[in-house]
């Protein structure tokens, strides 16, 4: 006789195998492989279903004998755990059962159930074509008649409809209804007048009926779909059904006849079945028979069943992708790149890159202690990313103390020049607010530096497939952060390039520092401040600097001291005025060695 054995570990199917001589069941031993290694031992086989450290299995618990009148003796090798059954009470340490399939034992959080192999009453029949994936079209045929002629022979004039309308229903509730599984189910049992009917779902290993619906309205706790048609349905992706005279499988006792239509994933591979069996006769006839016309219906459903499962992937898979979308883009980027996640693809974009950095973080991190200074890092952060995804940016990543955003891509932006110094000055904006709720315990107040720059990068997931992470590479990104760096040279909070200033809205106040060389980039570059407010005390401010500025550059030494000075008197918490007072003094003193292209030793 042959039989299967399902395992179950904490309810769920994990492992089902077939047999026929002596099965010994126990925990993972030394030299053995993990869970489900079977192995051939002295009269039959072990399997291992239990790892090492599971004390509620012994290494030697349960053996399985079958004998010839179709009875298991069940032998309980343990020394100490009983073996409970679903038909005989328990079985205890070193007794035995006779038990006849099928029955179940549990041991523990795992439950065994055992059951004969049907035996083939009758041969299968399986509709001719191969059933098509969610989205794949059928072949166009010339033997398709029209409808009118196909329902020439109905004597009720409309039951051709009404079958393409319940069916049409069930295609509905699967493209926006929740309970499309149990509504296909009903329509089996409805319109093709079986007396159950399952969507069963194939997991790798075993079949797991889910929405059992029967005529009667109770389900049989012994009932089980035929695995040997299942099988048949999902090894040759056909749809089949069976008459049976026989009731020699105890699963399938006084089952007459059965259908399964295989359920298909997008990639055309088969994950479930929806299954029905008959075991009386019709209203409307004398056969239990399944006819080919009804096992074609069950096809029709099945691709709806299909259909809505292929749904529901694309809803998880759209949801995942909109909650890691989310962690760099706004909400409303991240939805259209579920639509277009081409977009993604790495290209070369014109961009406007943002560095931002918190100053003094190693020295307030030491005062903090670690689980205060996490709290209020991930505070700033919080506030700095509102800040750049507020004006339509894309946080790139966060290192440390330091937030990196992009604009431009991955969708072409106009203003991203603009939108990117917008957000730059809301964050020096919001440091006033976090300062003010930190003032307690930071002790004094934490400056920023930002540097901004805006050019040609390549942008595209810079992670891997591991981890996804979108952003920009190449000399625009590397520049800006040497740009951030150049903010504590020239003591300003916000710097930005001439790339960026000479696309700017007019609206983003600004005045040029200075020329400078950063470390490890020969190309010279103009630095700008920019600022929130400029009122005419600013302004002033702005052109006297500037005037200032192209005296030095021009080499006229004694002229830009004289007016650094005056300025610096004037406005004596001004840090770029003091440095280039500083440079021009310098250059008074040794001017042929003078090169008005700033050289910065450090980033």
């Amino acid at each position: 006789m042959n039989l299967s054995l399902h395992i179950y570990h904490q309810q769920q199917p994990v492992y089902s195998t077939r047999f026929s001589g002596s099965v010994e069941l126990g925990r993972q031993q030394a030299d053995e492989q993990p869970c489900y290694n079977r192995v051939a031992i002295d009269g039959g086989i072990r399997i291992v279903v239990a790892n090492q450290v599971e004390a509620t299995f012994s290494r030697r618990h349960v053996r399985l004998e079958p004998r010839a009148d179709g009875k298991v003796v069940v032998r309980n090798l343990s020394a100490a755990v009983p073996i409970a059954t679903d038909s005989a009470g328990v079985v205890g340490p070193q007794d035995q059962r006779e038990l006849t399939p099928p029955f179940v034992l549990v041991v523990g959080d795992r439950s065994m159930r055992i059951e004969p192999e049907e035996e083939d009453a009758s041969p299968m029949v399986s509709l001719a074509n191969v059933t098509m994936a969610p989205g794949q079209q059928r072949p166009p045929s010339t033997r398709i008649r029209a409808i009118a002629a196909a329902a020439a022979g109905d004597e009720h004039g409309e039951t051709l409809v009404q079958w393409l309308q319940a069916a049409m229903s069930v295609f509905q509730s699967a493209a926006s209804s929740p309970d499309f599984l149990e509504r296909a189910a009903q329509a089996v049992v409805e319109l093709v007048g079986l007396d159950t009917a399952s969507v069963v779902i194939w997991d790798g290993s075993i079949w797991n009926p889910q929405n059992v619906c029967t005529r009667s309205g109770d389900v049989s706790a012994n009932w089980q779909p035929s695995r040997t048609i299942l099988d048949a349905a999902r090894s040759e992706r056909r749809t089949f059904r069976r008459a049976t005279t026989l009731a020699s499988a105890a699963s399938l006792k006084g089952v007459e006849a059965l259908v399964a239509a295989p359920i298909l994933d997008a990639q055309g591979e088969v994950i479930g079945a929806l299954y029905g069996d008959r075991r009386q006769p019709a209203e409307d006839r004398d056969s239990v028979d399944i006819t080919q016309l009804e096992a074609m219906l069950v096809e029709l459903l099945a691709s709806g069943v299909a259909a809505g499962l292929a749904r529901l992937e694309q809803e998880r898979t759209a949801l995942a992708a909109r909650v890691r979308f989310e962690q760099f883009f706004t909400p409303e980027l991240a939805q259209q790149l579920e639509s277009h996640p081409d977009l993604l693809d790495g290209r070369d974009a014109e961009i406007t890159v943002l560095f931002c950095d918190v100053r003094g973080f190693s020295r307030i991190s030491e005062r903090l202690g670690a689980a205060r200074t996490f709290a209020w890092i991930c505070d700033v952060m919080e506030e700095f990313s509102e800040c750049i995804q507020r004006f339509n940016g894309v946080l790139v990543d966060y290192i440390g103390d330091e937030v990196i955003a992009m604009w431009g891509a991955p969708v072409e932006t106009a203003d991203h020049e603009t939108l990117a110094c917008q957000a730059a000055l809301e964050m020096v904006k919001k440091l006033g607010v976090l300062n003010e709720r930190w003032a307690n315990e930071l002790g004094e107040p934490v400056s920023i530096g930002v540097g901004v720059n805006s050019g040609m990068a390549r942008v595209g997931n810079t992670g891997s497939t591991r981890k996804f992470k979108y952003g920009p590479l190449g000399n625009t990104v590397n520049l800006a952060s040497r740009v951030q760096g150049a903010t504590k040279h020239l003591k300003s909070k916000i710097l930005i390039t001439g790339n960026t200033a000479a696309r700017l809205d007019a609206e983003i106040n600004r005045r040029r520092l200075s020329r400078v060389r950063v470390v490890n980039i020969e190309t010279p570059v103009d630095l700008y401040e920019i600022v929130a407010t400029a009122d005419e005390s600013w302004c002033a401010l702005r052109d006297r600097y500037e005037k200032a500025l192209d005296a030095v550059e021009r080499k006229e030494f004694f002229t830009a001291t004289k007016h650094l000075g005056n300025l610096v008197a004037e406005y004596p918490n001004d840090g770029p005025s003091q440095l280039l007072l500083s440079r021009a003094v310098s250059a008074l003193i040794s001017r042929d060695d003078f090169d008005h292209v700033w050289e910065l030793e450090s980033k």
